[in-house]
């Protein structure tokens, strides 16, 4: 128990400066790309910079599209003839989760709900009566409000939704198609066609950079930097296991030492480990040195609750 006291006490000492929720902004309006706020019947055409608020519908008419970023990280592409509502976006400073709740009337979206390392997030898009939730993923969703159904396809993270009393967890490389009132079970989450991740692949590249995506960090020579992969879910349900990347670049190309802390009294040196945490908030540390001295270090924060329904 002192470790987990420990632990948070860290935590929110380090990680104090993000206490608000994300501006959201129309980062790219092409075409004829309209908002209506609330309490007005009038639509008015959307520049690239506008800020949407709580209530804000926002519709991209024929052949036109628009990006939307959260100042957090988060980003949405909407694509043409789509209308979407931000219904909401807290942040719960207790937790460190930044909340999204986001409507689609109808048409289809790509989403990165993507937060730093040192935040939580919890997206949830809502269709009618039904929804998806994820805490952190790549993912498009096609809403078809005349027939009550959605297909989402998860490029990168999990994403989940509820289809009476069967939860479903959507994968890397996964798709669902679900209709109102339907019965329906894990095995009716399938793999996405080749074609489909392709283009989901360029959707995500054209809207900019992943947190999620483990890249080559830098080349041999110059400053050596460490960056720490593996996690996709960086929260998750007691107890909760958890692999941990020990990525590095720059430096003299050879490592010769990793120190991983774990935030709750346990260590490894391992370049690739699992650990498990029981239920609190912890700061993992990872310490690399190379053959010639240089060091460098980074953190990520993982919560671990008794339900968080991710």
């Amino acid at each position: 128990m002192k470790y987990v006291i420990a632990s948070m006490l860290m935590f929110w000492a380090v990680f104090t400066w993000a206490d608000d929720a994300s501006v959201v902004r129309v980062t790219r309006a092409d075409g004829d790309v309209e908002v209506l706020k609330p309490g007005t019947e009038k639509w008015v055409k959307v520049s690239d910079g506008d800020v949407l608020t709580r209530g804000d519908r926002l519709a991209t008419r024929n052949r036109s599209a628009a990006n939307i970023t959260w100042s957090n990280g988060s980003m949405v592409r909407v694509y043409p003839n789509s209308e979407v509502a931000l219904t909401g976006v807290i942040f719960d400073l207790e937790k460190k989760i930044e909340k999204t709740y986001l409507d689609i009337i109808n048409g289809r979206l790509f989403v990165k709900a993507q937060v730093p390392e040192h935040l939580f997030s919890e997206f949830k898009v809502r269709m009618g009566a039904m929804d998806v939730r994820t805490q952190g993923s790549e993912f498009a969703i096609k809403y078809d409000p005349e027939k009550d159904s959605f297909t989402a396809w998860s490029l990168i993270g999990r994403l989940v939704t509820d289809v009476g009393s069967t939860r479903l967890r959507v994968d890397d490389g996964q798709q669902a198609e679900v209709t109102k009132g339907s019965n329906m079970s894990q095995q009716d989450v399938v793999m996405m066609e080749d074609k489909i991740k392709e283009s989901l692949t360029k959707a995500s590249h054209v809207l900019g950079g992943s947190l999620f995506v483990e890249e080559v960090l830098a080349p041999v020579g110059g400053n050596l930097m460490a960056r720490i992969g593996g996690v996709r879910n960086r929260r998750g349900d007691a107890p909760y296991k958890v692999t941990f990347k020990a990525l590095t670049g720059g430096g003299s190309g050879k490592i010769k030492s990793v120190t991983w802390n774990f935030g709750d009294g346990e260590s490894s040196t391992e370049k690739v480990v699992e650990h498990t945490f029981t239920q609190g908030l912890y700061i993992v540390t990872l310490r690399v040195e190379d053959e010639n001295g240089q060091k460098a270090s980074a953190q990520v924060g993982i919560s671990v609750e008794q339900e968080c329904g991710c």
